[in-house]
């Protein structure tokens, strides 16, 4: 049995590289849909990463958030009293206030005025896990000065320190800080409060987001169970693991843009599918006296529909190594030129694998149908 089954797969790769053109064009045809599940799975991953990067780098045990702030880059402030009933919560150390607007940047060489996000935050306090804030921070105390997103788009002008203007406002940029672009913005600022309030106009009196930290050892649990007790009903208290994925939830299937990007991976399964059955079908066709030769000297069906399955696995396997290099290659450009974190992960490359695998064996099926009926005595 083993024996046989290494004929098949031998006979069917000899099948497979005969005519090298056609070998070349049949990968070509798997790769070219495989690429479009890349791409798509890409796009969607840069969504998903870029509208979770500010959730993942802020320094903070439990988040006390506005109930109607969902998603977590939705600017929906709270009353600044709940941080300090926050604050008062048994097991709470520290509690730390940051607001969030958007506003114009103008890129002072060409005139033009682009959207940037301004993150307010106290400077003495523990607020984010990016190593280059913690450094700087101590720079913003100084009404006026900001740290520049350095993975803003090209579009905000040159980055390095100096004056720059947000909001009719002039500002002096004092260090960078490593953070990325969104769906929403192109790029970020971070200032201290009183920059933050002199820059927007906003009041003090409201507050985007409390960020709290527990005592060493506390248990986050009996922590968010006592502030549901005790906080207003206008708010709500998450752990960040619960926020991060509350929020994963809704960018994978609460927006019309990831919809679209997972129908655009089902076309490209469709597309690869049809691709591959036209292939197989003419390899069937091209080969039927060969078949029809076996199944006279008494080989069975399986056997030969074996070989056409394996002649489907081939180019699954050939089709996915170009497509996984290109796609690849294409995220990691558009990476660089947009500043999203698109890319896939080994995850993706694995998923992506066995929809080739899924893909080519339907079409094989599909394309057997021809062999089925086949009868030796009618082609000879």
């Amino acid at each position: 049995m083993t024996s046989g089954i290494r004929r098949a797969a031998v006979f069917s790769s000899r099948l497979l590289i005969h005519e090298r053109g056609r070998l070349l064009a049949s990968v070509g045809g798997v790769t070219f849909a495989l690429l479009l599940i890349f791409l798509q799975l890409g796009f969607r991953n840069a969504l998903l990463n870029s509208a979770l990067e500010l959730l993942r780098q802020v320094d903070a045990d439990i988040l006390v958030i506005n109930k109607e702030k969902d998603p977590f880059l939705k600017r929906t402030p709270m009353h600044h009293e709940r941080l300090y009933q926050a604050l008062a919560a048994d097991g709470v150390e520290t509690a730390a206030p940051i607001w969030l607007a958007l506003r114009e940047w103008k890129n002072i060489k060409e005139g033009t005025l682009h959207p940037i996000r301004i993150i307010g935050f106290d400077p003495d306090m523990p607020t984010f896990l990016i190593d280059a804030v913690r450094e700087n921070s101590h720079k913003l105390k100084r009404i006026g000065t900001a740290l520049l997103d350095n993975r803003s788009r090209s579009s905000y002008g040159e980055l390095p320190a100096g004056k720059a203007q947000v909001n009719l406002r002039e500002i002096e940029i004092v260090g960078t800080f490593p953070l990325g672009t969104d769906f929403e913005v192109d790029g970020s600022l971070l200032v201290s409060e009183e920059t933050f309030f002199e820059l927007t106009g906003k009041s003090p009196k409201w507050t985007e987001i409390a960020l709290l930290k527990l005592f060493p050892g506390t248990d986050p649990g009996p922590v968010l169970d006592h502030l549901a007790r005790v906080l207003p009903g206008d708010v709500r208290a998450f752990s960040k693991a619960q926020l991060i994925e509350r929020d994963l939830a809704y960018w994978r299937a609460g927006t019309p843009i990831s919809v679209i990007l997972l129908v655009g991976v089902a076309l490209g399964f469709a597309v690869g599918v049809v691709i591959c059955y036209q292939i197989l079908y003419t390899e069937v066709l091209d080969h039927l006296a060969e078949f029809a030769t076996l199944k006279a000297m008494g080989y069975s069906d399986r056997y030969i529909e074996f070989v056409v399955i394996s002649e489907s696995v081939l180019l699954a396997v050939l089709g996915f190594i170009p497509s996984m290099l290109l796609g690849s290659g294409l995220l990691a450009l558009l990476s660089w030129s947009s500043g999203l974190p698109a890319g896939v992960t080994i995850n993706d490359a694995a998923r992506v694998g066995a929809l080739s695998l899924g893909m080519c064996t339907l079409a094989s099926l599909m394309a057997l149908r021809k062999v089925r009926s086949l009868e030796p005595a009618e082609l000879f």
